[in-house]
C-alpha cells in the first residue's frame, strides 16, 4: 500500500513539474511573439539557428528551438516531436505540353528526376535523372522546349517510359529503399502522382507502381506548419528567404530545390509525414518486396487523391494514337470537302 502511495505521489510530482515547465514555455512563446524581425534574427544567430525567412517563419523556428531546449533541461521528453523517415525521395516530373492544352491533351512524361534526402545527415545523398521518349507526340512543341530546357535530341535518344520506370525502380533497390531502408516519396502538390504518373501508366498500358500510391505533399506540410495558404515552390522559397538554384521547370532542378526546402523544414521542426494517397481506377503493381516500407502502410492522416483525369484521358498509347489518326483523317476530309466546295462554287 505504501509503495502504491509513493508511486502515485511521484507521478503527481512529475505531472506538476511538467505543467510548470509547459507554463514557462507558454511565457517564452509570448515573449517570442512580441519580438520584431531584427530581434528574432539576433536571437536565432545567438543560438546558431538559421536567421533567414519571414517573421512568421522566424518565430516558428525560435519557438521550436527554445521549447526543445527547455524540455531537455527539465529532462522531459517532447511528445510532439515527430518521427521522420530515414529517407525521402523527391520527384518532380516534366511532361509534354503546349502553350494552351486542350482538356484531353495526353501529357507524356519526358523527364523522370528524383533526389534522395538522408534525414540523419540532413543532406542530398544521390539523385536519379532520365529523359523519356514520348510516343503520341514525339515532336516537342517550341513552348515545351523553352519551358523545360529539354531538347528534341535528348528525348529522341531516350528510352520509352516503361524502360525508364524500370531503371528508377532499380535505383530505389540499389539504395535498399523499401527493404532495409524506410522511405517516403515527396512531391510539390498532387499532380506528379495524380496526373502525370497515373496518366503515363495508362498511356503505356502498364501497372501503376506501388511506390506512387502514397506520398508526402510538401505544399500541404508547408501550409500547415507555417500557418499560411498553400503556395507554389517559388513562393515557399521566398517565404523562407531561400534562393531557387538552377532552371525553373527543369525537373532535376525543381526536385533539388524541393529537397532543399524539405531539409529546411525538418531543421525548423516540421512533421514530414504521408498526407496523400491515390484512389486508383486502374491496376496497381504489387510491391516487389514483402516487407514494403512504412510509407506504403495505412496512415489516417493521408487523404485520397482521385486521379486528375477524365474518362476521355484514360487511354492507352494505341487508343490515343488511333484517336489522333482519326482526328487527322477528319481534318483531311474536311479540307477536301472545303476544296471541292470552293471549286464547285467557282465553276
Amino acid at each position: 500500500m505504501e509503495d502504491k502511495e509513493q508511486e502515485t505521489s511521484k507521478q503527481n510530482g512529475e505531472s506538476d513539474k511538467t505543467d510548470i515547465v509547459y507554463r514557462e514555455i507558454q511565457c517564452i512563446f509570448g515573449w517570442v511573439d512580441g519580438l520584431d524581425k531584427a530581434s528574432l534574427m539576433r536571437n536565432l544567430k545567438k543560438h546558431n539557428q538559421n536567421p533567414s525567412g519571414s517573421v512568421d517563419c522566424l518565430k516558428k523556428r525560435l519557438k521550436n528551438y527554445l521549447k526543445k531546449k527547455k524540455l531537455a533541461s527539465a529532462n522531459i521528453s517532447c511528445s510532439d516531436i515527430k518521427t521522420l523517415f530515414p529517407y525521402y525521395v523527391v520527384l518532380d516530373f516534366e511532361a509534354t505540353c503546349n502553350e494552351v492544352n486542350p482538356a484531353d491533351f495526353p501529357h507524356e512524361i519526358i523527364e523522370f528526376p528524383a533526389v534522395l534526402v538522408n534525414t540523419e545527415k540532413l543532406s542530398i545523398v544521390d539523385h536519379f535523372q532520365a529523359f523519356v521518349k514520348p510516343v503520341i507526340n514525339p515532336q516537342l512543341s517550341p513552348f515545351c522546349k523553352t519551358l523545360t530546357g529539354i531538347t528534341q535530341e535528348q528525348v529522341d535518344a531516350a528510352s520509352e517510359f516503361p524502360a525508364v520506370l524500370d531503371q528508377f525502380e532499380r535505383w530505389l533497390a540499389k539504395h535498399k529503399l523499401g527493404t532495409k531502408n524506410k522511405y517516403a516519396m515527396v512531391t510539390d502538390g498532387p499532380w506528379d502522382m495524380g496526373r502525370f504518373l497515373y496518366g503515363q501508366c495508362i498511356l503505356s498500358d502498364i501497372p501503376y507502381p506501388y511506390f506512387g500510391k502514397k506520398w508526402v505533399n510538401l505544399r500541404k506540410c508547408f501550409s500547415g506548419f507555417y500557418k499560411c495558404e498553400r503556395l507554389r515552390l517559388q513562393l515557399m522559397l521566398d517565404k523562407l528567404e531561400m534562393e531557387f538554384v538552377g532552371h525553373p521547370h527543369c525537373g532535376l532542378d525543381d526536385a533539388t530545390n524541393i529537397a532543399h526546402l524539405l531539409i529546411r523544414m525538418i531543421k525548423d521542426g516540421a512533421a514530414i509525414d504521408i498526407n496523400e494517397r491515390i484512389t486508383l481506377r486502374y491496376k496497381l503493381d504489387p510491391p516487389t518486396h514483402t516487407n514494403e516500407n512504412a510509407a506504403n502502410t495505412s496512415n489516417k492522416s493521408s487523404w485520397p487523391v482521385k486521379p486528375l483525369y477524365t474518362d476521355s484521358q484514360t487511354r492507352t498509347y494505341s487508343q490515343a494514337l488511333r484517336d489522333k489518326q482519326r482526328a487527322a483523317d477528319t481534318m483531311s476530309s474536311l479540307k477536301a470537302d472545303l476544296q471541292r466546295h470552293h471549286i464547285q462554287a467557282s465553276s
